[in-house]
């Protein structure tokens, strides 16, 4: 039985935003899309995308933050899952957001399941959201809800302490993923040099494009200054295995020629030391 005749089983899947695919393997799908997921390697998902009826349409690949599972609380444009304070407070404080942006993230702390964190004029409140013996949430005893979804809809017409009322879910980014390939190594035609980062004793980073389309990093090194070969692939190597949060990503390399590219995720806004001054 192939993986479309296995489309109706198993949990489905619902696209969050609309994609694109830019290779033949990779699949388009638009936000509210139905898919079912059968293999998930890391950053990229093999999906069969479905009709209203469960009927398999196409497959490929997806990226993998693009989609929650149907019917799940991740499905919600406030929910921003496992985030720390800190990152709540810096998502809400983002100039896209006003008072009364508001987003539920999981507690990260003991006697608390969830956080409402909201937007005030001056700062972020953060509000506890507990759940009782019968599962049922509530930021008070006073009232309690079946799901955090009631929990939200209700706080939207009924106002938080200090005259605070949710308006608008905070602000989510959209990342858009380079291409899902498996030969790491790229043509260099591939990348155009837009504005330059900044330069070390190796070389230089520029922003660029991705065949006019995916913005990412390009750190420039002479081939000159790759004084052992070997070390520089057992870096790349390295590099290609580590996936986090908080490191940059490696997307690529074009490795022959001169000079060697090394393309990775670019962040927008720029060093840590620019954004510290």
């Amino acid at each position: 039985m192939s993986s479309w005749d296995k489309a109706h089983l198993g949990p489905k899947y619902m696209g969050l935003w609309d994609f694109k695919a830019r290779t033949d393997e990779e699949l388009s799908f638009q936000a509210g899309d139905l898919l079912h997921v059968t293999r998930k390697e890391e950053q990229w998902w093999w999906a069969t995308l479905l009709d209203s009826a469960g009927k398999a349409l196409a497959e490929g690949y997806v990226p993998y933050n693009y989609l929650a599972e149907k019917e799940t609380v991740e499905t919600e444009p406030w929910f921003f899952g496992s985030i720390s304070r800190l990152e709540a407070t810096h998502k809400l404080q983002a100039e896209d957001n006003s008072k009364g942006a508001f987003l539920v993230r999981v507690s990260h702390k003991a006697g608390a399941d969830y956080v409402l964190s909201v937007r005030d004029t001056q700062g972020v409140r953060h509000y506890k959201i507990w759940k009782d013996d019968v599962g049922r949430l509530h930021l008070n005893e006073a009232v309690s809800f079946p799901s955090l979804s009631e929990l939200v809809d209700y706080h939207k017409i009924q106002s938080l302490s200090h005259g605070l009322q949710l308006t608008m879910p905070c602000w989510k980014h959209k990342t858009e993923p380079l291409p899902h390939w498996d030969d790491w190594e790229r043509p260099r035609e591939e990348f155009t040099l837009c504005k330059k980062l900044g330069a070390g004793y190796f070389g230089e980073v520029f922003e660029g494009l991705w065949k006019g389309q995916v913005r990412v990093a390009v750190k420039v090194i002479s081939r000159d200054n790759l004084l052992h070969q070997h070390t520089f692939q057992s870096e790349i190597q390295a590099m290609k295995k580590l996936r986090h949060k908080h490191i940059l990503a490696l997307y690529a390399v074009a490795s022959a020629g001169d000079p060697v590219y090394i393309i990775t995720e670019l962040m927008p806004k720029g060093s840590l030391l620019q954004l510290l001054r």
